[in-house]
């Protein structure tokens, strides 16, 4: 079978590196297909895109059956030298925006979809950082459309297209060793008889696809109306089941979006929704609580030992030294991969002090990691080789021993870098209880005050959180519901009150 255009050599180097990209930046990444993706026949994917580069990475490494993706990019970059070819071998579609006829923007897509590829695309036409998906553009649905015009012109052949809405969510997306969810929905299929209605209407029709979609991504994603309900749902989430690994990801998005429409100005406002004033109190004392703990820089999980008992000098000690040995009694194994890395650890807290949007942090850590890996490494080959005397069997040896080491040194980091984060948190929590402040923010200058008072939040936030939850989840409350069989074991006590 001759091979089809982008999806040759260049294309299979393009996928082992997406893959490698998403090990060393991701800590742990879940894929979930609601129904089985075909692995032949002509798709078009439409996924959310929050994430610059990221994006295409994630489905270029993810996507079921290693099938190529072909993504759209402006006929004009494929006119630049180099630029274009490197693009064409990458499988990457190009798309005349300055023409007036469908055939002609869409002529490479279609031409794709009758080879039977897999073409992606991101209605959302740009990255962003925002509670909520931007609106979704109707390109993607014309393109279906033209594609089934064709098809319809034609004796033989296949008569539908699938568009499988594709939701990607980042834990924290500009942190290194964050987690990831890649959900592939259900396909909305579109047949050659839906082209009666949309030549009696085409853009009404197409409207209508695109809003199919953009649900689609959204059963997928975690959407909010506002940045404080938000943050008060990500909060309540951290107080009941800690960080994003207390929360199993298959379940992440749904757990998360449950919290959200807690707070969901619908159930906020108005008076249509249960329990409102509960509500409305515990998403204020949230806000609070998350604005207390960025001053002191700690988060939920750093304070939730002492939710049920009081903060005192040698409870922060005892805690300090414990963090401290622990961490010190591992320095050994991981200290030789810090600092034979630490150019690149440096290089990722350069960019996020100086990379002024969120959507572009990961992709700069990536992309300037990568144009430093290439001299780092090889520079790092020739000195080991020369220490080792030239030979062609230490060549060989050097080369086998740099990904192993880099294996032991990712397989060790994740649980280093946790224990790290635990002892600068109980440092600060130490210096707060000894001296009464933290010594970094001067806004805050009765820290001790400051922490005890989001030890007190935090107590509050927890046990006001499973009340309402609860009640609502009796109420009838679809989304408690779920949360509080999701939570099972956290409603133990309440239900046993309730039984008394």
């Amino acid at each position: 079978m001759p091979e089809k255009q982008g999806e040759g050599k260049t294309y299979i180097t393009l996928q082992y590196l997406s893959r490698l990209a998403l090990w060393v930046y991701f800590r742990k990444i879940k894929i979930i297909c609601r129904t089985p993706v075909p692995a032949e026949g002509p798709l078009l994917i439409a996924a959310n895109h929050s994430n610059m580069v990221l994006d295409p990475i994630v489905l270029i490494a993810t996507f079921p059956h290693s099938r190529p993706c072909h993504f759209w990019a402006l006929a004009r970059f494929f006119r630049i030298p180099v630029v274009g070819q490197i693009l064409k071998a990458a499988g990457v579609l190009p798309v005349d925006t300055k023409t007036h006829s469908n055939a002609k923007l869409f002529e490479s897509t279609i031409q794709s979809l009758d080879q039977g590829a897999v073409v992606a695309l991101f209605p959302e036409g740009t990255s962003y950082t925002a509670p909520n998906h931007l609106p979704f553009k109707d390109g993607i649905s014309w393109a279906s459309f033209e594609y089934l015009t064709q098809l319809a012109n034609r004796k033989d052949g296949p008569k539908t297209i699938s568009i499988i809405p594709v939701g990607i969510t980042y834990s924290t997306k500009n942190r290194w060793r964050s987690e990831a969810v890649v959900e592939y929905g259900d396909p909305i299929i579109q047949r050659v008889d839906d082209l009666e209605a949309f030549h009696n209407d085409p853009k009404s029709i197409v409207k209508n696809l695109t809003d199919r979609i953009a649900k689609g991504v959204e059963r997928s994603t975690i959407n909010s109306p506002d940045w404080d309900t938000t943050n008060a749902a990500k909060e309540a989430r951290f107080v009941l089941f800690g960080d994003s690994r207390g929360v199993r990801l298959e379940e992440y998005v749904h757990v998360s979006q449950s919290f959200v429409g807690l707070f969901h100005p619908e159930q906020t406002e108005g008076k249509k929704g249960l329990y409102q004033k509960e509500r409305i109190e515990l998403k204020e004392r949230l806000l609070m609580f998350s604005k207390k703990l960025k001053s002191l820089r700690l988060n939920a999980c750093d304070i939730s030992m002492y939710e049920n008992q009081e903060i005192t000098q040698t409870k922060a000690t005892l805690k300090l030294l414990s963090t401290w040995i622990g961490l010190l009694i591992q320095i050994p194994f991981f200290l030789p991969g810090i600092i034979i890395n630490s150019p690149f650890y440096l290089l990722g807290r350069l960019i996020d002090s100086y990379e002024p949007y969120t959507e572009s942090v990961a992709q700069d850590k990536l992309i300037f990691s990568f144009f430093l890996a290439l001299p780092f490494y090889s520079t790092l080959i020739c000195l080991l080789w020369k220490l080792t005397g030239y030979g062609l069997f230490s060549l060989l040896c050097v080369c086998m021993l740099l990904p192993i080491f880099a294996w032991y040194h990712m397989a060790l980091i994740d649980k280093n870098y946790d224990m790290l984060k635990q002892v600068i948190a109980s440092w600060r929590i130490f210096i707060a209880v000894t001296t009464g402040t933290i010594g970094v923010d001067t806004d805050w200058t009765h820290s001790r005050e400051a922490l005890e008072e989001c030890v007190r939040l935090h107590r509050w936030c927890r046990d006001h959180t499973k009340l309402l939850i609860f009640n609502l989840a009796k109420a009838g409350d679809s989304q408690a519901k779920y949360l509080v069989d999701y939570g099972k074991p956290l409603f133990k006590s309440l239900e046993e009150e309730e039984e008394e």
